[in-house]
């Protein structure tokens, strides 16, 4: 089929005009490594993946531990997950997942990372072998999603990212490919911590320890040096000897002032490292005090944290399922991690009382505000009415009250003028009263005369027959 001239118009504008390309695209970012342009490793002189030293700093590395263990402690589930391809799909992720994530979630600190999978032939499937990080400094990715390997023999080459190499990247630009590592925000405050506790350490030792003055009275050089080695040999023995002229005085430094001001150094170093990693602590903003309302602050502010490093490992860990996907020739499956909705019981509350005010809550409702799945929720099964309710609420009659009528038969009187009558007339059914002597008698008659009517017919045609059953005997009994 031709192309229409419209369709010919477009194909020309996008060719001519580049519109499916780049233009302004600089001569390093195709041709060698480009730099590193991220301003605060350049001042520093170090190197993107030398960061990891950062991480074996006590402060750092447990708000870097605490941001992975809420991560690797939220559900994943795979959609669809009724097929039996899904069942191999979450085998492997369980198997695999941790090693995924945490690979994944070291873009975070560094700004990308690259894992590599090798694959394995099993009984039923195609599955991982392995799969794990590969040091950083060996891939170098390109703004516009190129990966390129540049191994020790100088050949670099550009790495398939479908099955074989996956990247995740943090906050990447076009102008900063690398992405943002957090641990370079972090520098210089790794830096003065250090070097901090390098001087608290220095002053500690001179100031820490009492310093021992000794005086020789009209004494040569010979007795201030032997004063002198006596004062030396009294750090280790705790004990010196001087002669009754001379004296010894301890210098201390002075009492209140010697920590404070470390501490305060220390407790604000780390509050930003906090502020930086965790978003937020419960101390900042307070002064050390605390309250019910900053702490549920510090919860949403961690679940915020959480929910962004779920979007940043999630199209990672998609393109581990996608590519076992492509080579098992599966159908595609979508992986959800952390979409797990807990009850909320204030909503849950103010459902009750909505509900309770006469609002009727819809199917759809429960699914959208509680993350429910369809069938989750059951229809509402409409009930078919039953031909006696026994309503207790019931006018008052003289005539029930007198012959004592249940309060079934009672309701069955009532519904007698809605029924069709024309089955037996008032003469007819006469007939059939005079016929028997009891009223087990009277229900097996008038059974066989209506086996083939319903239900409703045969209780009013009953209940009419008991009546005249009952008039019937009063007539006899007052003759």
């Amino acid at each position: 089929m031709a192309k229409s001239k419209k369709d010919k118009v477009k194909n020309k504008a996008l060719s001519s005009g580049s519109l499916d390309s780049h233009l302004a695209v600089k001569s390093f970012f195709n041709a060698g490594k480009a730099p590193d342009i991220d301003e605060t490793l350049r001042k520093a002189g170090i190197q993107r993946h030398r960061l990891s030293i950062l991480l074996d700093d006590d402060e750092i590395g447990q708000a870097a531990e605490t941001r992975l263990d809420a991560l690797l402690g939220a559900p994943y589930r795979l959609e669809p997950n009724d097929t039996p391809e899904a069942e191999l799909l979450t085998q492997e992720l369980n198997e695999w997942f941790v090693e995924i994530a945490t690979s994944a979630h070291n873009a975070l600190f560094f700004g990308y990372s690259v894992q590599e999978a090798i694959y394995e032939r099993k009984d039923t499937h195609i599955g991982l072998e392995w799969v794990g990080e590969k040091p950083m400094e060996w891939f170098e990715p390109k703004s516009d999603g190129r990966l390129i390997y540049r191994p020790e023999s100088g050949l670099e080459s550009e790495v398939d990212q479908v099955v074989k190499f996956f990247l995740t990247r943090r906050k990447s630009s076009y102008q900063q490919p690398y992405g943002k590592a957090l641990l370079a925000s972090l520098y210089w405050l790794f830096f003065f911590k250090q070097n901090g506790f390098k001087f608290w350490a220095k002053f500690l030792e001179r100031f820490g320890t009492p310093i021992l003055l000794g005086k020789v009275k009209d004494g040569s050089d010979e007795d201030v040096q032997a004063m002198n080695d006596a004062l030396l040999s009294a750090h280790a023995q705790s004990v010196i000897s001087i002669d009754a002229e001379d004296s010894v005085e301890v210098i201390g430094v002075a009492q209140g002032t010697a920590g404070t001001s470390f501490d305060a150094f220390n407790n604000e170093i780390k509050r930003q490292i906090q502020k930086l990693i965790l978003g937020q602590t419960l101390t900042s903003g307070n002064d050390g005090g605390g309250s019910r309302a900053l702490g549920q602050v510090h919860e949403n502010v961690r679940k915020d944290k959480l929910k962004s490093d779920i979007r940043m490992i999630t199209p990672t860990v998609q393109a581990v399922v996608n590519a076992l996907c492509k080579l098992n020739q599966w159908s595609q499956h979508k992986v959800i991690i952390g979409d797990e909705k807990s009850l909320e019981i204030d909503k849950a509350e103010r459902d009750v009382k909505l509900r309770d005010a006469g609002a009727n809550l819809t199917p759809q409702y429960f699914q959208r505000e509680y993350g429910l799945q369809d069938g989750d929720i059951a229809e509402a099964q409409e009930l078919t009415p039953k031909t006696f309710s026994a309503i207790p609420k019931q006018a008052f009659s003289f005539k029930a009250d007198v012959q004592k009528i249940s309060p079934d038969q009672q309701e069955v009187d009532d519904l007698v003028d809605d029924i069709d009558k024309t089955l037996f007339s008032e003469s007819e059914l006469l007939k059939v009263v005079e016929t028997v002597k009891n009223p087990d008698e009277l229900q097996e008659k008038i059974y066989g005369l209506m086996a083939s009517e319903s239900v409703e017919k045969f209780n009013a045609t009953m209940a009419r027959a008991l009546y005249l059953f009952d008039v019937v005997g009063y007539v006899q009994r007052s003759k």
